[in-house]
């Protein structure tokens, strides 16, 4: 019964309006995270306020989770479009731009809690 449905609704998934926005919405804080990154390596040399530095450093780690939470359910539902659909190859990038995604989300979520780990200690 599952293949039938998948089947039948193969044509309308690949091009669902819920998929693109939500894939529109997933760059777009990526993107914030990495302006946030620069926004930080810059506030370095302008020298920025703690209080501004540690601001940035929360936005960025609170962006990145969503990021990554939100490129996890998009990259699971990319591995299910590769096994049941006709455009394979552009679901199979889709997927490996969002493993990227994951990858630096993480990366950099775990870079802004050292960091801030590391300013509240040397501040107190």
């Amino acid at each position: 019964m599952i293949k039938k449905f998948l089947k039948n609704t193969g044509s309308r998934f690949s091009n669902s309006l819920t998929y693109k926005v939500t894939m529109t919405i997933n760059w777009i804080f990526v993107v914030f995270c990495v302006l946030l990154l620069i926004l930080y390596i810059i506030g370095n040399y302008q020298n920025f306020q703690d209080r501004s530095q540690q601001i940035i450093l929360s936005a960025l780690s609170y962006a990145s989770v969503f990021s990554a939470l939100l490129s996890l359910v998009l990259l699971i539902e990319s591995i299910v479009k590769i096994f049941t659909e006709r455009h394979k190859i552009q679901s199979a990038v889709n997927a490996i731009l969002l493993a990227i995604a994951i990858v630096f989300c993480v990366s950099s979520t775990a870079i802004a809690g050292i960091i801030g780990f590391l300013s509240l200690g040397i501040s107190q």
